[in-house]
């Protein structure tokens, strides 16, 4: 055998081991096939996975339900086991001190672990948004015709109690680019405001050390209206992140065009921004002349949460964190931990306890990697 015959036979074996080991590492025991994340391959910095029995199996305790996949609404205290012990000696004395041990066992986990971290994320699906409404009432028509338009007038669409004439303009318009909430989602939020305060006040319920939020107006609202008061409870301004990779699923849909850096400055004055936030939304996909457009697949989507969540574990300490976002967009960050898919209603809220261990440097020596600068609180 020729020495350039045998490099290439052993470059061909050397590349068909990686490939599979790097297959490998993207199944967990949580997994589905539904959850396979083909695209993400040899680009991780991190593998994610979701730590079991420290919150309710919401999939597994959602089984009746008739919608596929699951729907859940928020839990109380948002499902977190009473009984775990934590591998420690004994089971708390009082179901209050629950949240107390938890905090103590990922500070602890974090400090004895190399090259793995843990996080506790509340993950929050924003409330019910004009789009929502509007979409409800056409039916199967949202996807072919609305969705497609920046609005419509109101005599051009079913009656809607949830849209009354205050909503439009004094032309009886009404728009849904940047989609605000309604008064019910603004209801949500607010009830979850109230179950915050409770939960942090009776049961111990730490408050995330950072709040990220997509930046699109409702999940903004959503979380303004949810933070506020627990913050100014425990002597804190509320301070959010606004993070582009939280947006929904890349469409053509309008309700999911954002608004500038400016506008979002300028109606809420105490939000942070990433670094490198554009003025324009760079993001959104708008339909090409021809008709057609390309929405961002599901492996695409799902590799853009990876990346979100990669930045937050190589950027912030806190331990505790939330992420204010969207319906499509919690399916593909659940996809990215390995969990299987279900879908959370319009205000509601769910926690994951994920753990993040680094992957090995890529082949050839390059690392990849961030600071350990903390968001301000």
């Amino acid at each position: 055998m020729s020495v350039k015959r045998l490099r290439s036979l052993i470059k061909r074996v050397v590349k068909h081991t990686f490939q599979s080991q790097s297959r490998s590492k993207l199944t967990v025991p949580t997994a589905t096939a539904d959850c396979a994340t083909p695209s993400l391959g040899m680009s991780r910095k991190y593998k994610f996975t979701t730590v079991q029995e420290i919150f309710v199996d919401y999939t597994q305790d959602g089984q009746n339900s008739s919608s596929s996949p699951t729907t859940i609404a928020t839990y109380d205290q948002l499902g977190i086991i009473e009984e775990k012990d934590y591998d420690q000696d004994r089971k708390p004395s009082s179901p209050s001190l629950q949240w107390k041990r938890l905090e103590s066992h990922v500070a602890k986990l974090n400090s004895e672990s190399e090259n793995v971290s843990y996080k506790v994320i509340y993950v929050v699906r924003h409330g019910r948004g004009v789009h929502n409404v509007v979409m409800d009432a056409v039916g199967s028509q949202w996807k072919e015709k609305w969705a497609l338009r920046d609005g419509a007038r109101l005599d051009e669409l079913p009656e809607m109690s949830e849209l009354p004439a205050s909503h439009g303009d004094e032309d009886g318009h009404i728009n849904w680019v940047d989609s605000p909430l309604v008064q019910k989602g603004r209801d949500q939020a607010q009830e979850l405001a109230r179950d915050w305060v409770k939960w942090n006040r009776e049961n111990g319920m730490p408050i995330p050390g950072t709040i990220y939020t997509s930046p699109m107006v409702r999940c903004l609202e959503t979380t303004e209206l949810i933070y506020g008061d627990v913050l100014r409870g425990n002597g804190r301004n509320i301070q959010p992140v606004v993070k582009e990779n939280l947006r929904e699923r890349l469409t053509n849909h309008t309700c999911d065009r954002r608004k500038t850096r400016s506008s979002i400055e300028k109606n809420f004055p105490k939000f942070y921004f990433e670094p490198g936030f554009k003025e324009e939304d760079v993001l959104w996909r708008a339909r090409r002349s021809d008709g057609m457009v390309t929405a961002e697949t599901d492996d695409e989507h799902t590799a853009r949460k990876q990346r979100l969540l990669e930045d937050i574990f190589d950027t912030d300490n806190s331990h505790f964190i939330s992420l204010t976002t969207h319906s499509y967009a919690i399916s593909g960050i659940l996809a990215s931990v390995g969990s299987p898919p279900l879908r959370v209603k319009e205000g509601s809220m769910l926690a994951m306890l994920i753990k993040a261990e680094k992957e090995p440097p890529p082949m050839n020596g390059n690392k990849t990697g961030g600071g350990t600068t903390k968001h301000p609180n």
